[in-house]
Parts: structure tokens; sequence; C-alpha cells
């Protein structure tokens, strides 16, 4: 049977994690229609062992691609070269899919022709047991959005154009690609930003998909590792401003996308070193270093950045940190001047 979706898993070292994920595909209406690939990222636990247990069960529908490691950008740009859906989504393996959904996901994945298609997601805090919903809030469901309406929307779709929010049309995404970089991490970044900057059919479905496991010390989202790996997001970030020049934009709407997107991983860096950075001084002196890069070569991120940049600034100079950042931008009355939407 043709494939509709395929799902790539990336894994190096999750052995621990892979039978949740790969037990969260089992909706046995729709698994015929699945073509899930894992890929052993070099890994030294039971990955090939845990993996080849679906895969020797369900043979049609699980694959396993093993490579010698290349980072999560090198895993997914192996997989999703191999991926022969109609349409092709990411799932890390320490996350899982709302198994539930996947019917009449996949059945409204058959029938749309978008470039983009933008689902829900959960955060799940394995710490807290806290669950949060990150949401999409279009003015219509199932309906092709260019981006000059989503920019003008911006904070009606930003939620869902992240690495968990987007699923691809996977022809789309192989002509428009470009190789993730590899043996960093962050490089999500640029799987959420190139391709999806020239899409022109973008349509977002009023469903959950993605579980993303959060809380845990270990993960590269945390404070400590933001820190220590602070070079790779800079390895990242200068791949998006030299990405920059190689796009052909069909419209001003698209390369604001792309601005918009690069901007968020600058604050991310910016927060970081500002905030996180106990050497004060040296936080500074990076944070610059940066957003003199972006002056030059990719202004008008720049632009949306350098009023943050100087708030940041002035945080790092009055000695708050993030945790003190953090009951600031969480406050209602901050969300409200936002024109934030509720989590609830």
């Amino acid at each position: 049977m043709e494939k509709v979706l395929s799902f790539v898993i990336p894994s190096y070292n999750n052995a621990r994690f892979l039978d949740k994920v790969l037990s969260s595909f089992l909706d046995f209406d729709v698994l015929d229609k699945l073509d899930v690939i894992v890929v052993n990222d070099g890994s030294t636990d039971n990955t090939v062992e845990e993996a080849e247990k679906f895969c020797s069960k369900y043979p049609d529908s699980f694959r396993l691609i093993s490579q010698e490691n290349k980072g999560h950008g090198g895993a997914l740009n192996t997989g999703l070269a191999a991926a022969k859906g109609k349409f092709v989504k990411v799932i890390d393996a320490d996350d899982w899919v709302v198994t539930e959904n996947l019917k009449a996901f996949v059945t409204k994945l058959e029938n749309t022709e978008a470039d983009v298609v933008l689902t829900h997601h959960y955060t799940i805090d394995i710490s807290t047991d806290e669950t949060k919903k990150w949401m999409s809030y279009p003015h219509e469901f199932e309906r092709a959005y260019s981006f000059e309406e989503i920019m003008s929307e911006w904070k009606s779709f930003d939620r869902s154009l992240t690495f968990h929010g987007i699923t691809y049309n996977t022809n789309f995404y192989k002509k428009n690609c470009m190789q993730l970089s590899e043996h960093v991490f962050y490089e999500d970044h640029e799987y959420a930003t190139v391709p999806c900057c020239v899409a022109e059919r973008i349509v977002p479905i009023d469903m959950f998909i993605y579980c993303y496991r959060i809380g845990d010390v270990t993960q590269s989202v945390s404070d400590t590792n933001q820190l220590k790996r602070i070079g790779h997001t800079e390895t990242v970030l200068r791949r998006l401003i030299t990405e920059y020049s190689n796009r052909n934009f069909a419209s001003d709407a698209q390369r604001s996308y792309y601005c918009m997107k690069a901007q968020g991983l600058l604050l991310s860096y910016i927060t970081t070193v500002l905030l996180v950075e106990k050497n004060r001084k040296k936080g500074r002196s990076m944070a610059e270093k940066m957003m003199n890069e972006f002056r030059t070569l990719l202004p008008e991120t720049y632009a949306k950045a350098v009023k943050q940049y100087k708030i940041f600034r002035l945080m790092n100079s009055l000695h708050i940190n993030k945790s003190g950042w953090e009951k600031i931008s969480g406050s209602k009355i901050y969300n409200k001047l936002r024109h934030n939407h509720s989590f609830e």
C-alpha cells in the first residue's frame, strides 16, 4: 500500500525510550499507511535490538537504518532522504505521538496537497507531571494559508511553526531542503526555518499529534546544556546567516518568516549568554559580537532582535538572571501586553 506518512526517529543511545515511541504508532487501522524509520546514529546501547523488535513484527511499516554517528542533524538527513510517505514528520526518540489521533491525521493528509501541515503539540514535564498545550489559533482550520496571511497574524501561528508542529510534504521538503548541520545540537531550528520559509500552502489542523518530553536536566534545552553547547548555537546561527542568501523568496512575507525564525534562536542565544553565563562581562562580549554579525549580514533579524537585546543587556548589568526574566515573561500582565494566547 502507498505510504501516506513517514515518521523519522533519530536515535543515539535512546534504547530505553524506543518501546514507548514506537508503540505509539500502533494504530492498526492505519499502520499499513505509515512508514516509520528509526535511524540508529552509531548507538552503543540496545537501540538496534529494540528497533528490530518492531521491524521484525511489522516489516511493512517499520524500518531500521544504521550509520556511524553524525549527530541529530546527520540522523535526520539520512531518515528524511529515505522517507517514502506523501508527508514526513520527525519524532525524537524520547518523545511520542498521540496514538488515538493518528487515523484522523492520516485521513486529512491523504486529502491535502499542502507544502506544510501544522498541528498542535503537548509538552509533558517529567519532573512536575505538568502538561501544557501549544496550539495555533487561525480563523479557520484545514484551509491553505500563505505567509502573507500568517505574518499578518503571527501570534496565531507561531507556536505550531516549530520542529514539533511541522509536518512536511515529502516532495516539497526534498526539493527545498538543506543538509542539516551535523554533530551539533539545535539544528532543529534549521529544519523549521528551511525549507518552510518558501512554502506557498500552509494548512493548520486542529489536532494534537506530538508529545514533547521536557524537564530532564540531561536534555539539550536545559540551561546548563545550552550554556555548555553555546558553540553549537553559534554554528546554527551562522548557518542561518549563510543560508539566507541561498533562498529564493517569492515574497517579502516569506523573507520575514525566515528572519523571524532566526530571531527566535538569536534571542535564545542572547538569553543564555547574558542571563545564564555567570561571567557577565564575557556574556556581554559574546552577545555584542553575535549582534554585530547579524547587523552586518542579516540586518532584518538584527532589527527585530535589537530591542530585546538592549533589555537583556540591562538585566545583565542589574544582575537579573534567567529565573528572574522567566518570572517577568510568565506573568499575566506581560502576556497580555504581548497578545499571547493562554496555554489553557
